[in-house]
């Protein structure tokens, strides 16, 4: 990308009424000079193109408050303050894939269109993107668009908590394009805003260079994640587990609860309880000592007396036991179906609420545009309450009036959804334990059919009473604890899926560390190059030879210096203000020269830092007239280097005169000027 053009419109309150004031400055692929005094407006310029861009946070702020008062609140003329009423500046560029835009933006605005909104014209049509607010990045922001039609990608990266991925925003991208001239040299990329990413300098030029090593690092930021959502699932089983095992009085033995184990730790997890000795009896033994008493019961009741005749009561019992059976097994299949249509519908519902949800986000971020209010993926298309189609918006322009109601509408029906969520799931939860409830009364309900069987077989009902109250009891306890047993199972299977995916990811994530980097071959050829430019711009401070640029810590990817029985040290703790300056130029120039994912041009404003040589500044002129990549200078006119007072074409003697393309601000004037108004465009 290069920057054809930078203007700015204005309409300001004079003596006179009501007065256009503005400017407009004109700029070539390769070397751009500006020149002019120190207050003549080079930085007011230059803020334009950072606030067209919506890069204004690289200058330390965003909105207006980026730009100079002269723009939005008072600006001079002939000696007299005139008060801004209305104001915008654009910005011409020619994108990466080779498509002039222009950028518009208001500064002052009398209308609806808000300074969050970047006006984007193709030469046919004119397309609002919004800036500075959730989702800038997505569809209709301005961001996403200037990363597809500068053939940027937005990588996905590790956030500073570690937990969590976030986007490379362009604002950290664009930061390779910009040097502001107050806090912009203080260090390598100070005024770029981390958005809470983790190491986002080394990221930067890792995107720049194309190294490997960030999709590498993609890859394992995206593997932790996996890894913590696995965790997480293995979490809730132990809890589940443990709920359960308490409930049917049972504890479960001692493993990692935290994350995976092995598969054979995991058949080694087993449920136990305490005898009155104090000692273990694991589910197995405990099985087999109620069996054991259920068979002994058995044995007593078959020594009893055969004598007596059945009992008549017995056998009404078990017909209305039988009934009762019955009856319990419908209800249960009944309720099985409802559950399974339930679970049918409470998908459907939290469907219907994603799509929702989408579509309120959608509205909102039209909301934000002033014009060309498109909702092209409106995808609810009935109401939840009456079934009535909701009228498709798709094409259509829409009003603020329109967005407002439909936003109110989606928002209603956002609510509604999530009160049927939380209808269907109470009543799944019912269903549950009402399936649950069934379960163990027709187990129950056999059991004892069972027990009168023997009972009538018995010779006498009145003996094996006692007995059958007994092993009620004991099949019921089985009965529970052969259910949790089959729970366990059941966990330790989804345990060891879980495991099997665990250690695969673990695995993978100890390969990717272990490779040896790819990119050492690139580093290298940055590190050389960069050594090579500083050494030509005159670096002095402990001697290029020193220097080098290393592919890991400490400061990673960034010019380190080592000392002679000291530890490594950034460049900038150990070189002079001015050498430290010349690091900077050297670093951000061969970025841009080697860079295969840069915005593709370099804006420094007053490069001659700290009473700067006069041959580094020539040095710094001519190779940046070689490069065949767009730099952008704005160097004051006469200022002290050697702390002698040099003019810009000492600067600029010896470079052939098509290299270089001068702006000069007149002397002793302001870059905003009064301007006629063009006879096709009356307004800003």
């Amino acid at each position: 990308m290069h920057i054809n053009s930078v203007s700015a419109k204005i309409l300001a309150g004079t003596e006179d009424g009501l007065k256009p004031f503005g400017f407009e400055y004109g700029f070539n692929p390769g070397l751009n000079i500006l020149t002019g005094d120190n207050s003549s407006g080079k930085s007011t310029i230059l803020s334009c193109m950072y606030y067209c861009l919506g890069m204004e946070q690289l200058m330390g702020s965003k909105g207006i408050n980026a730009l100079s008062p002269a723009l939005h609140q008072v600006l001079n003329f002939e000696g007299h303050p005139c008060n801004v009423y209305e104001s915008s500046c654009s910005l011409i560029i020619t994108a990466n894939n080779g498509k002039q835009y222009t950028l518009t933006r208001r500064i002052v605005s009398s209308d609806e269109i808000t300074i969050n909104e970047i006006l984007i014209f193709d030469g046919i049509t004119t397309t609002p993107k919004f800036v500075h607010s959730a989702r800038d990045h997505g569809d209709q922001g301005f961001y996403q668009w200037l990363a597809e039609v500068n053939e940027l990608e937005i990588f996905n990266v590790e956030s500073f908590n570690g937990e969590s991925t976030k986007p490379l925003y362009m604002q950290n991208v664009f930061s390779l394009a910009f040097i502001e001239q107050t806090k912009g040299w203080s260090d390598i990329f100070s005024m770029m805003p981390s958005f809470g990413i983790k190491d986002p300098r080394q990221k930067v030029v890792e995107y720049s260079l194309g190294l490997n090593s960030l999709e590498l690092n993609m890859k394992l930021d995206q593997i932790k994640a996996d890894k913590n959502q696995i965790k997480g699932e293995w979490k809730r089983i132990d809890n589940d587990l443990i709920y359960r095992a308490q409930a049917t009085q049972l504890y479960l033995s001692i493993f990692d609860k935290n994350k995976p184990i092995t598969d054979d730790k995991i058949e080694g997890i087993y449920a136990a309880e305490l005898n009155n000795d104090g000692k273990e009896i694991k589910i197995s033994q405990i099985t087999k000592i109620i069996q054991k008493e259920i068979d002994d019961s058995d044995k007593r009741i078959e020594l009893t007396d055969t004598s007596k005749d059945i009992s008549k009561d017995l056998i009404s019992t078990r017909e209305k036991i039988k009934e009762s059976l019955s009856t319990f097994i419908s209800e249960r299949n009944d309720a099985s179906g409802l559950y399974d249509e339930e679970k049918v519908k409470l998908a459907s519902f939290k469907s219907s609420l994603s799509s929702t949800i989408n579509d309120i986000q959608g509205f909102q971020d039209v909301k934000k545009l002033s014009i060309s209010r498109n909702w092209e993926s409106l995808s609810t298309s009935k109401c939840p309450v009456c079934e009535n189609s909701v009228e498709n918006k798709k094409d259509a322009e829409l009003s603020k009036e329109t967005i407002e109601k439909s936003i109110a509408f989606l928002k209603s029906q956002k609510s509604t959804y999530e009160k049927y969520i939380e209808a269907s799931e109470s009543v799944l939860e019912r269903y549950v334990s009402a399936l649950a409830y069934y379960d163990k009364s027709i187990a129950l309900k056999r059991t004892q059919l069972d027990s009168i069987h023997k009972d009538l077989n018995s010779p006498s009902s009145q003996s094996v009473r006692g007995e059958l109250e007994i092993q009620a009891e004991l099949k019921h306890r089985l009965n529970d604890i052969k259910q949790f047993n089959s729970y366990l199972k059941y966990a330790k299977s989804r345990m060891k899926n879980l495991s099997k995916q665990y250690f695969i990811l673990d695995g993978e994530e100890k390969r990717l560390k272990g490779l040896v980097s790819t990119d050492e071959e690139t580093i290298l050829k940055f590190k050389r190059s960069f050594i090579s430019l500083l050494d030509s711009f005159g670096y002095k401070s402990n001697g290029v030879k020193n220097i080098t640029i290393r592919d890991q810590a400490p400061h990673r990817l960034m010019p380190i210096v080592f000392i002679e029985g000291q530890e490594p040290q950034y460049i900038r703790y150990v070189s002079s203000a001015s050498d430290f300056v010349r690091s900077i130029w050297s670093y951000y120039l061969c970025l841009l020269e080697m860079g295969s994912l840069h915005p593709g041009f370099l804006l420094m404003d007053e490069p001659g830092q700290h009473q700067m040589r006069v041959d580094s500044m020539k040095e710094l002129l001519s190779h940046s007239s070689k490069l065949g990549k767009q730099v952008i200078l704005a160097i004051s006119q006469d200022r002290d280097y050697d702390k002698k007072d040099v003019n810009i074409s000492a600067l600029i003697e010896g470079i052939e005169p098509s290299k270089i393309h001068m702006l000069h601000i007149e002397d002793k004037t302001y870059c905003i000027s009064p301007t006629e108004i063009p006879t096709n465009d009356s307004g800003l």
